[in-house]
């Protein structure tokens, strides 16, 4: 025999657990690599340097970044997202330098649903002395 109270109870766990659900939302995932700095900067490749491309490889928004920065710089990579916008965001976490190389960062961001998505690159932020700017950006569809 089910009480008004058992009763109660069931429907507010019921609906508790579809509204966790619903809210259940999957962050997207970023898998990158960043060369290691060119031993000598390449003054030929200035002109190329801080070329992104975005684009839509499978089921991945794929990212590559051509960066001149300086040498001794310890480069990740962190991925927002609001809404329809992805947000990639360079970051050095190590020193700060006058020698400049070059980079090459490769980034697949993925576990993202069907849909358009304007993707950012900002970089490169150091601690409080950078803010990251925008580098490129690029519309793309899943």
């Amino acid at each position: 025999m089910c009480t008004m109270r058992t009763v109660a109870l069931c429907v507010l766990v019921c609906t508790l657990a579809v509204a966790c659900a619903a809210s259940e939302s999957t962050s997207p995932e970023l898998l990158y690599t960043v060369s290691g700095c060119a031993e000598e900067y390449d003054t030929s490749r200035a002109a190329a340097a801080d070329e992104i491309e975005i684009m839509v490889r499978g089921d991945a928004i794929h990212m590559g970044h051509r960066l001149s920065y300086v040498c001794c710089a310890e480069l990740l990579l962190r991925v927002e997202q609001e809404g329809n916008t992805i947000r990639v965001v360079e970051q050095n976490v190590g020193e700060m330098c006058r020698c400049l190389c070059d980079y090459d960062v490769e980034a697949d961001i993925t576990e993202l649903s069907s849909g358009v998505y304007q993707v950012q690159v900002w970089g490169v932020e150091y601690e409080d002395v950078h803010t990251p700017e925008l580098l490129g950006q690029a519309s793309v569809e899943l």
